[in-house]
């Protein structure tokens, strides 16, 4: 249902920008139409974080001026069901707040932001904005956006601005206190962003700057072997032969690895071939794509042994239904 509404909404302002691009007499319905006097009047931003921790926030400013303005506020923490907390109301904002949500609008390239390619795709959290001039739209940012490539990314700047800014001003007022959450973190201040090391299998080894930001101690980072094979370094390289006392529903099996990163996978008398994945992850299971009836399909390989490949365990799943279906594959080895 969450997802049905964000998808109505968002249906509804292109509906909206569109009527408004027709009657201006401009064609295109991705161009952004300035008012005459490129006065913001108007602001619209949501912010829905779907997956993990939910929480969601829309927030329509309506009659900006140097007095103030007014906000249509809907703010949830927690699931779209009756164990979230939601509210819906109406909140003024004083000059100075007017003048704080201008300074933070101002401070970002938005023209250029609208004309950006569309995705056709968001992933959580999904974040849009429409600046409105009158009944005009000034800038429209879509939930789909793609934006170029920085360390850190200048967009989540933006929104975790903008998000902390309305979370302040609903912290502030009486009755809102369920609905109040932790503000979002400045992703400049993330050292992910940054160079940083870790020690990975006794040696220190290079996260690539932008991943594995979400875990301090960098887990799930990308590790830069610096042109080296991580399977050769790590010492994933050799053969295992099956443990059948915790292996269920499968007799026999075996797995090579090769140092050129080619694998040969043994199941009950099937043989997959495949080859180690690219990218190498730190504080993560080790991957593995193999070839199953024409179709390349991710394995993960699970060290039981910490910063050990001497026993593992390898696993294969098929797709949800109705997608690609084959038999699991669950296989606990030994190194040979």
């Amino acid at each position: 249902m969450m997802e049905t509404g964000r998808i109505i909404k968002r249906i509804a302002a292109l509906i909206f920008g569109c009527a408004i691009l027709f009657l201006s007499g401009c064609v295109g319905g991705n161009k952004n139409v300035e008012a005459t006097n490129g006065e913001i009047t108007g602001v619209h931003f949501t912010y829905d974080h779907y997956t993990g921790d939910q929480f969601y926030l829309d927030a329509n400013v309506k009659k900006i001026n140097a007095s103030g303005a007014k906000a249509e506020i809907s703010k949830r923490v927690g699931p779209n069901n009756y164990t979230g907390f939601k509210k819906e109301g109406k909140i003024k904002l004083d000059e100075n707040e007017v003048k704080e949500l201008l300074d933070i609008l101002g401070r970002y390239d938005l023209e250029a932001f609208t004309n950006y390619q569309k995705a056709g795709i968001g992933y959580s959290p999904t974040r849009t904005l429409i600046v409105f001039s009158g009944d005009n739209i000034l800038y429209d940012v879509a939930f789909d956006t793609v934006f170029p490539e920085t360390l850190p990314p200048e967009e989540d700047i933006l929104y975790a601005e903008l998000y902390n800014f309305f979370n302040d001003l609903v912290a502030e007022e009486p009755g809102w206190e369920e609905v109040v959450n932790e503000n979002l973190p400045d992703p400049r201040d993330n050292p992910a962003y940054g160079e940083r090391t870790a020690t990975w299998f006794g040696n220190e080894v290079r996260l690539v700057p932008g991943t594995g930001t979400f875990y301090e101690d960098g887990s799930y980072a990308d590790i830069d072997y610096q042109g080296k094979d991580w399977w050769v370094e790590e010492g994933f390289v050799g053969e295992w032969v099956i443990d059948t006392e915790k292996t269920e529903y499968i007799s026999d099996a075996s797995l090579k690895v090769n140092e050129d990163g080619t694998v040969l996978l043994t199941v009950d008398g099937k043989q997959y071939d495949g080859k180690t994945s690219e990218i190498r992850r730190y504080n993560d299971s080790a991957g593995v794509v193999i070839n199953i009836e024409g179709y390349e399909r991710g394995a993960d390989v699970v060290l039981l042994i910490e910063e050990s490949y001497e026993m593992i365990r390898f696993m294969c799943m098929p797709d949800p239904v109705p997608g690609f279906q084959f038999s699991p594959i669950d296989v606990y080895f030994d190194k040979k």
